[in-house]
Order: structure tokens, then C-alpha cells, then sequence
């Protein structure tokens, strides 16, 4: 199974150096670099490659250069306006390590950029670099360590492998699920008396304390909770205790914990549950009626039906066609032959994947920190369970590359133009997010995610029967 809907999530990093277009010094050098640069290459596997890039302090000048008037126009060095102090200037105020350490960063890349280049490296990921020696006046010294693109040895044959397509239906009950939803999302909840009793269709807001032995849970306390007496409880045995009560009434009675609940030393144990009924109310839930239909905007019940049917059909082929697609790719990753896959590969991946779940914890107005206590999980623990998960999505992109390249599939410039400008429409009012999608490195994104959609329709029409 993969997370985030759709299998084809693997992206590659490849290093840009737009930056060099930012200091003319640097596109001067550039063409020299190769000459006088000293690189060392050591074969640690079969898909890690370390490089030793030794950089003279001669060929360092630039970027301490660079560095020196960074520094300088963010302090006041005397004799010299901000921004226009000499490097000698900047090594006697500020000490020639603090000068090299600003220098570190763009010189290192640009270096491993063109050592790279010069091995003729067919990287993926970013390289692990680790400084050897950096001592002011003399050679800096550093290494990177570089996982290389795994070859495919026998690409599944995407001619023969099939998988079924599914015919989908609407069911009338999944459309009176949806009217009852739509109802739910409409009920009023009217503020009952205070001598009015919970019962088994009322809404009541409580207080709640969760204790074990006198001691209270992490997490097990909570004011304003809200329980729909009609509906399941987050703890089996609240709902029974509050029903009856009334408003402001408080008492105590025992829980039990589910067999299978994620915190082990709770699970199937008796809890004591502390409850305060704060407020009490009705719910006025409309008919299912041309009534209801109408004050939602339409001109009947059956009208409404109609609409919630179209648009369970449209859930359902979208629903279909990633289904499709994911099984169709997975089927193709299980019968291709690849060499091994780089652990840096398969880290990165990883990294997308915790990212992506992060991202949609706090979108739901959550914290990753309190989901991560929830499933009772570490991080680690957590990227652990996904290992193989990742490994499958880092093949299946790699298998989309190379069905790419086999049918010569390609998006092109005018697809690409395209695209972009459509992208860049939706920030006409955001400057910054529209030159984002403007620049050289989200088009070279956007051309793998075109190639990737032109692939996987040729393997639809190819698979699917």
C-alpha cells in the first residue's frame, strides 16, 4: 500500500547552480575549475561512489572574496563604507576562519557540482559531504559520499501483464448515506432546560478526567467535549455513562479500554471516568423531504439524489483509476529485475513520505508531535514500518524512467510552456509564488511530472484490460 494517493511521489534532487549567475567573478572562474581541481574516486559499492575534492586556497580567493564583502555589509569595518571593505580589512576585524566558513557552503557545492560533472556521475539524491581540513591559507579538503542511479536489468514486460478493470455502481443506499450526512451537517442543536436529561439522540458538552489507579492519564482530560449521544464515543462506555444526566451534574463511573488500543499498557483495562455535563441540547435534524431539499439551495429531494449520485459516480472512477494505476505499477515494479537500490535513495523517500503525513496532520488542524503519541510510534519507528513501502515507490519511478526512455516518451517544451503558464495564472496576485513556478528548476520538475502522466496513460492503454 502507499501513502498520499498517488505511486508516483518519487522525485530526483539534482544540485542546480543558478547561483552562479548571481556573481559574474564565479561564471569567469567557472571554465577553470576542472583544470586545477583534485578529485579522487573510491568505489565503496556498487551504487556509492565517495569522491575527495581537494580546492587550493588560490582557487578559494573567489568565494573569500565573496564572503569578505557579505560580511562586510552587515557590520561597520573603519575606513570603508558597508559592503566595500577589503578582504584584508574583513580578516583583521572579524579573523580569516570567520571569512572561510562563510565561503565554505558555495565553494563546496560548486566544486562537488563540477567533480560530479567531471566523473560523469549518474547521481540521485543529494551527496553526504563531510570537511576533511579547513585550515585559513591552506587546501580545503572535503568528501562526498554519492549514491548513483541503480539500472534496471530486466524492465517487466508491460506487453503481457494485465490487470482487470472494476465496473463501478451507485448504490441507493451509499446516496441515503449521503442525503443523512448532508441532514447531520444541517441539524440544529437547540440549548435544552436544565432539569432536562441526556438521552440517545441529545448532544451533550461535558467535562472529562480519565484516571488509572488515581493517576491521570496523558492526555485524558478534556473541557467543552463534545459527545453526540447518536453516534460512537472515542471511549466505549462514556456515551452509556453520560446518558441520563443532566446539567451540571458531575459523577464518576468506570470504562474500559479497547482489547486493541494503541497504548498497550491501557489496552482492555477498567478506567475511571470523570464527568461534568456542562450543557445539554436537542438536535432538530431536518426531514428527508423536497423541504430540506429546497432550503439547501434545490428544487427537490429527488433532484438532490440525482446530484449526489453524479458525483459518487465521478468519487468512484477517480477512485477506480488510481486504483488502476497503482496496481498496474506495482505489478510492473514486482516483475522488473533492478540492481540494488541505494539506501540514500530510499532515505529520501522516506523523508518525502514523513513529510507528506506531516503536512496533511496539520492541514487537518492537528500536530504531528501529539499523532506520533497517538499511534505510539517514534519518527524512527515510523520510517522503520515504511522502509519497504519506500523502496516499492523509489522502483516504480524508476521503472516510469525507464518505460520513458524504451518508447521514447518525453514531455516537450510546448507541454511544459504550457503548464506553466496555467500554474503561474493562479498567483497573478502573489509575485513571489508566481516567479516560483517560473524558475528553470520547477520547469524541470514540472517536465518529470508531464513525462510521468504521458507514461502512465501509455501503460493504461498498455495494462488495462
Amino acid at each position: 500500500m502507499m501513502t498520499s494517493g498517488h505511486p508516483t511521489g518519487c522525485l530526483f534532487f539534482y544540485l542546480e547552480e543558478h547561483y552562479l549567475t548571481q556573481t559574474p567573478i564565479f561564471i569567469i572562474l567557472r571554465p577553470y575549475l576542472s583544470i586545477y581541481m583534485n578529485v579522487t574516486r573510491e568505489e565503496i559499492s556498487t551504487n556509492e561512489v565517495k569522491l575527495t575534492i581537494t580546492v587550493s586556497n588560490e582557487e578559494m580567493q573567489p568565494f573569500m572574496l565573496t564572503s569578505a564583502k557579505h560580511i562586510s555589509g552587515e557590520m561597520s569595518i573603519p575606513g570603508f563604507r558597508k559592503g566595500h571593505a577589503t578582504l584584508d580589512a574583513v580578516i583583521n576585524q572579524v579573523g580569516e576562519m570567520r571569512v572561510l566558513e562563510e565561503a565554505l557552503e558555495p565553494a563546496v557545492r560548486l566544486y562537488y557540482v563540477e567533480a560530479a560533472e567531471k566523473e560523469d556521475l549518474n547521481s540521485v539524491g543529494m551527496p553526504k559531504i563531510d570537511i576533511e581540513k579547513m585550515v585559513p591559507g591552506n587546501d580545503l579538503v572535503f568528501t562526498a559520499v554519492v549514491a548513483l542511479m541503480p539500472s534496471i536489468t530486466k524492465l517487466g514486460d508491460y506487453k503481457k501483464l494485465k490487470i482487470d478493470a472494476k465496473k463501478n455502481e451507485v448504490k441507493e443506499e451509499d446516496v441515503d448515506k449521503a442525503v443523512e450526512e448532508i441532514a447531520r451537517m444541517q441539524t440544529k442543536e437547540v440549548r435544552a432546560d436544565k432539569d432536562h436529561a441526556v438521552g440517545e439522540k441529545e448532544l451533550a458538552v461535558i467535562d472529562l478526567e480519565l484516571k488509572s489507579d488515581n493517576v491521570p492519564l496523558e492526555g485524558g482530560q478534556a473541557k467543552g467535549f463534545r459527545v453526540y449521544m447518536s453516534e460512537d464515543s472515542v471511549v466505549a462506555g462514556i456515551k452509556e455513562g453520560v446518558l441520563g444526566m443532566k446539567e451540571d451534574e458531575e459523577k464518576t463511573f468506570k470504562v474500559k479500554f479497547p482489547e486493541d488500543h494503541y497504548q498497550k499498557h491501557l489496552a482492555g483495562r477498567d478506567i475511571d471516568a470523570t464527568v461534568k455535563v456542562n450543557e445539554v441540547f436537542t438536535l432538530d435534524k431536518p426531514n428527508h423531504d423536497d423541504e430540506f431539499a429546497v432550503s439547501i439551495g434545490l428544487k427537490s429531494l429527488e433532484e438532490l439524489k440525482t446530484k449526489l449520485r453524479e458525483n459518487l459516480s465521478k468519487e468512484q472512477v477517480e477512485e477506480e483509476v488510481n486504483r488502476q494505476e497503482r496496481e498496474m505499477l506495482e505489478l510492473l515494479a514486482e516483475d522488473t529485475k533492478f540492481e540494488d537500490i541505494p539506501s540514500a535513495l530510499v532515505d529520501d523517500e522516506l523523508d518525502k513520505m514523513v513529510h507528506e503525513l506531516e503536512h496533511s496532520v496539520e492541514k487537518q488542524g492537528g500536530k504531528f508531535v501529539d499523532y506520533l503519541q497517538q499511534i505510539d510510534k517514534t519518527p524512527q519507528q515510523l520510517r522503520d514500518s515504511w522502509k519497504d513501502q519506500a523502496e516499492l515507490r523509489v522502483k516504480v519511478a524508476l521503472v516510469l524512467r525507464e518505460v520513458g526512455k524504451v518508447e521514447d516518451i518525453e514531455a516537450t517544451d510546448e507541454d511544459v510552456s504550457a503548464e506553466i503558464e496555467k500554474q503561474a495564472s493562479f498567483y497573478q496576485d502573489n509575485e513571489a509564488q508566481k516567479e516560483q513556478v517560473e524558475t528553470a528548476q520547477y520547469r524541470e520538475y514540472m517536465k518529470h511530472r508531464l513525462r510521468n502522466q504521458k507514461v502512465i496513460a501509455f501503460l493504461r492503454g498498455e495494462m488495462v484490460k
